[in-house]
């Protein structure tokens, strides 16, 4: 995803955010948002685990590659909602052993809302807003929907952006997951102490994956967060090379979506782990 194609996303969030502030505006959220530590331990929690944790994510739609999950939406809709395809989705993520769920809530390029969030709350998997999260706002607005944790994207933020947000999850009780695509970034978020640093192996400027960045960046992450590789995982033998490089949990959505069956592949893959 080159500056230019990850331009309009972002620009889209940030006006998909104002439309959210004139509606409820960010006082209010402040009035209405409480502190709770106990986001942060649920996420982390379910991540801390003898063996790698599986994060398996709810995703509609991608630019690299289109549908993933038809959308279900009533005709007088534009924004699809959660139906019986969404829902199967979750149980099946949660009777396969997914240890959290990732809920890409971004709407014009994801196909996703908020309140996906809110509608596999029934599984009572942690949950992590996958999102552009650019402003306190999108912060408070992940606690009044549920999500445990957030995403962090120094590749869209200055370091002043990074800190508030940072700051903001770290006084609400919510976990961060920093994602880093080379060192420059890892250098940036280090300081900001997340709780989680990911290594997406998908190059932003060509959408091609390789593990080799996870196992080259992986070795450099200080100790202390959790290490979670992201994108091109699709087969056990994937699994186990980045556990190899140091990977403490994993976030799958592509393959587990279009797999067909995602109860039998984290089965599957998780008796193998176990192996």
């Amino acid at each position: 995803m080159s500056q230019n194609r990850l331009g309009p996303i972002v620009a889209s969030v940030r006006a998909r955010a104002a439309e959210r502030r004139a509606k409820q505006p960010l006082a209010r959220l402040q009035d209405i948002v409480r502190q709770d530590s106990w986001r942060r331990e649920r996420f982390i929690t379910a991540l801390t685990k003898p063996k790698l944790a599986i994060i398996a994510e709810m995703k509609r739609h991608s630019p690299s590659v289109g549908v993933l999950l038809e959308e279900e939406r009533p005709n007088f809709a534009r924004q699809p909602v959660p139906g019986p395809r969404w829902f199967a989705l979750a149980q099946s993520y949660l009777l396969g052993g997914a240890s959290a769920l990732s809920v890409l809530t971004e709407e014009d390029h994801f196909r996703g809302t908020l309140d996906d969030l809110r509608a596999v709350e029934f599984t009572a998997l942690p949950r992590l807003r996958k999102d552009f999260i650019v402003d306190e706002g999108m912060v408070l607005e992940s606690c009044l929907y549920g999500a445990d944790a957030i995403l962090l994207l120094p590749c869209i933020l200055n370091d002043g952006e990074l800190a508030l947000v940072r700051n903001v999850a770290r006084e609400m009780g919510l976990a961060v997951l920093a994602e880093v695509h080379d060192e420059a970034e890892l250098e940036r978020v280090v300081p900001l102490e997340p709780e989680l640093i990911g290594v997406n192996a998908r190059d932003l400027s060509t959408f091609q994956v390789n593990l080799a960045t996870v196992e080259r960046i992986l070795p450099l992450i200080p100790k202390g967060p959790i290490q979670v590789a992201e994108s091109g995982i699709r087969t056990i033998d994937d699994l186990k090379r980045v556990r190899d490089a140091g990977a403490q949990a994993v976030l799958i959505g592509e393959t587990l979506v279009k797999s067909g069956d995602a109860r039998a592949t984290l089965q599957s893959w998780n008796e193998a782990l176990d192996a």
